[in-house]
């Protein structure tokens, strides 16, 4: 098997998250009565992504073969896609949600730095204890479980710092301390991963009958050995994840300087700056 072959060959057609993401977006689009704008593109955009991860050939070289993509979809379902998906919310829906019986209750215990922060980073050290990895490999309903407690422990951690009410939102200099330390802890759990001794995670899945050659092809044809892979999937998780994280408190940091004097405490408030760019872009459209 070729590389081009493998990558034409090995989509897979999976018709619960077909009809999942189709439902999604037609709530969305019937809920906004849909207009195209800047919030639509990133809601979509969050939802393609995240389709394509589960039924793209990344999906089978992440079950079947290699730890590296399986820390790429790890990587697309907690920090990429709720990303995405949250800057795409109008406030206006959340507001309508929160008048449900108890919604405001769950929205501010769930909004606090250090549960929405063990959430997010709490979730990508769990999924990597490697008995626990290697479980979710071996048990299809564990994986599904997997994939959305990430998704939603994705949520939970920008809903601090991208949440579409601006109350909910942490001060920027709050939101760089729990970036910073976000990205700690991926560092450490990257540095742990990347310096293990090889074999620390399961690259195949134990029942996977490879008729295709994916496994020759990944080993000869790559090159990826079960070393090289894990090593991969620890820079992953050390080096991308951290440079989002920075990133977003550089800007966050760059546009807090700039904020006249007498604007300081108003760029603390809903109406003042966003700790990224894009903020300012989907403020500017609303």
């Amino acid at each position: 098997m070729t590389t081009w072959q493998f990558l034409a060959e090995n989509w897979q057609f999976k018709p619960l998250l077909l009809v999942a993401c189709a439902a999604v977006i037609l709530g969305y689009v019937v809920i906004t009565r849909f207009r195209s704008s800047v919030k639509a593109t990133f809601f979509l955009s969050g939802v393609l992504l995240l389709f394509l991860s589960l039924i793209s050939p990344l999906d089978m070289l992440a079950h079947g073969y290699l730890f590296s993509a399986h820390m790429v979809q790890h990587i697309i379902l907690l920090l990429i896609a709720p990303l995405l998906l949250l800057l795409g919310i109008p406030s206006s829906i959340v507001e309508k949600f929160l008048l449900r019986p108890g919604a405001a209750a769950v929205e501010s215990v769930l909004r606090r730095p250090v549960v929405a922060w063990l959430a997010g980073v709490g979730a990508m050290w769990v999924w990597h204890i490697p008995a626990l990895y290697e479980a979710s490999l071996q048990d299809e309903s564990l994986h599904v479980i997997q994939g959305i407690s990430l998704l939603v422990a994705g949520v939970i951690f920008w809903w601090p710092i991208f949440s579409p009410l601006g109350q909910s939102r942490l001060d920027p200099l709050v939101s760089v301390l729990y970036l910073f330390s976000a990205c700690v802890g991926c560092t450490v759990l990257g540095v742990v991963i990347t310096f293990a001794p090889a074999g620390l995670f399961a690259t195949a899945h134990p029942h996977t009958v490879d008729t295709q050659g994916i496994a020759m092809l990944v080993r000869n044809g790559w090159g990826i050995s079960p070393k090289v892979d894990q090593q991969i999937g620890g820079l992953l998780m050390w080096v991308p994840c951290c440079f989002l994280y920075i990133s977003i408190i550089m800007v966050s940091l760059a546009r807090w300087y700039k904020a006249p004097e007498g604007g300081l405490s108003s760029s603390l408030t809903p109406g003042g700056v966003l700790p990224v760019a894009v903020g300012s872009v989907i403020k500017e459209k609303m």
